[in-house]
């Protein structure tokens, strides 16, 4: 089997050739966009509110188009679907119906905002798995497959595509499972609580009470069972695994993990040359970023292609 180094310089080669293809012939079209926003995805009144809804950013004139669905970063407490806007229009000119998603947000305790009212984990995830029964039902009413839907985010919208994909309890409480995923994108996210913990305690002691308990809980097993990595003998569903200088740690050891249990439905890309917030900023704010058209290369290569016609 190649060593990580060498199956990421390989990987990266190849789906820059791919991206290339791609942006050949899809990029060039530009497609127009047509945009709803604030759509509901809970019949619960109790839990509809303006945080669990979606914005439906739709190209016009692709018939069946692979549906993305994104989940912003922003520590569990700050996410707004409404800021991913850029990435999600950037990607859905190429032909991918992207779906900003939104969820209920754990208290904000970092920086100057303080809000202690908010939920912790599995709040999160339950609400997600609620959006992807949503955009599950809705394909008629857009016009595109269920064959075809990806989940993936940015930060601790990384984490909780991850999560969605590696604990199938949320999605079967909904009537679904995995397998209902094509694929997962987790760009820049951690999935191993506890030593995502340790690793921010050792930095400054007073992230495990203004970040680390508020979002996940204050025991040792609420942590564990809010990682990924503790479902991991369940976990089949591809990934196309993002990091960057700032998260490498977490990716490394995500793929190793993978890597010693025999799975092969992976593929790694770690944007060594970016920080947490420059990787965002590219792929939310240039215009040409390789990073977004690797991402898109892998949904269309990923795509079933009897049921995407563009």
């Amino acid at each position: 089997m190649l060593t990580s180094p060498i199956r990421t310089i390989l990987f990266a080669l190849i789906l820059l050739v791919t991206a290339i293809v791609s942006m050949d012939a899809q990029t060039s079209a530009n497609y127009a966009l047509r945009e709803i926003n604030n759509l509901s995805y809970y019949e619960d009144d109790s839990l509809d509110s303006d945080l669990t809804q979606v914005n439906l950013i739709i190209p016009e004139g692709v018939k069946n188009p692979p549906v993305f669905m994104w989940i912003g970063g922003g520590a569990w407490a700050y996410v707004d679907r409404h800021r991913e806007m850029d990435l999600c229009r950037a990607m859905a000119k190429q032909g991918i119906l992207m779906v900003s998603v939104g969820h209920r947000l754990s208290p904000k305790l970092l920086g100057e905002t303080k809000v202690y009212e908010g939920v912790k984990h599995p709040a999160h995830v339950t609400d997600l798995a609620h959006a992807f029964r949503w955009v599950y039902d809705h394909a008629d009413e857009y016009g595109y497959s269920t064959e075809n839907i990806f989940v993936g985010g940015f930060s601790s919208g990384s984490h909780l595509s991850a999560m969605l994909a590696s604990n199938g309890e949320f999605l079967k409480a909904v009537g679904l499972s995995t397998d209902d995923i094509n694929a997962i994108v987790p760009v820049g996210g951690g999935f191993d609580i506890p030593h995502y913990r340790q690793s921010l305690i050792e930095e400054d002691s007073s992230y495990l009470e203004n970040h680390i308990n508020p979002v996940f809980g204050e025991t040792e097993e609420e942590q564990i069972a809010a990682s990924p990595m503790t479902f991991i003998y369940d976990f089949n569903t591809p990934m196309l695994l993002i990091s960057e200088s700032d998260t490498y740690q977490y990716n490394v050891l995500f793929e190793k993990a993978l890597s010693e249990l025999g799975r092969k439905n992976y593929q790694v890309l770690n944007c060594h040359n970016e920080t947490h917030n420059s990787l965002w900023t590219k792929l939310s704010k240039d215009e040409d970023c390789i990073y977004r058209d690797y991402i898109v290369a892998y949904i269309r290569s990923m795509t079933t292609k009897s049921d995407a016609e563009n």
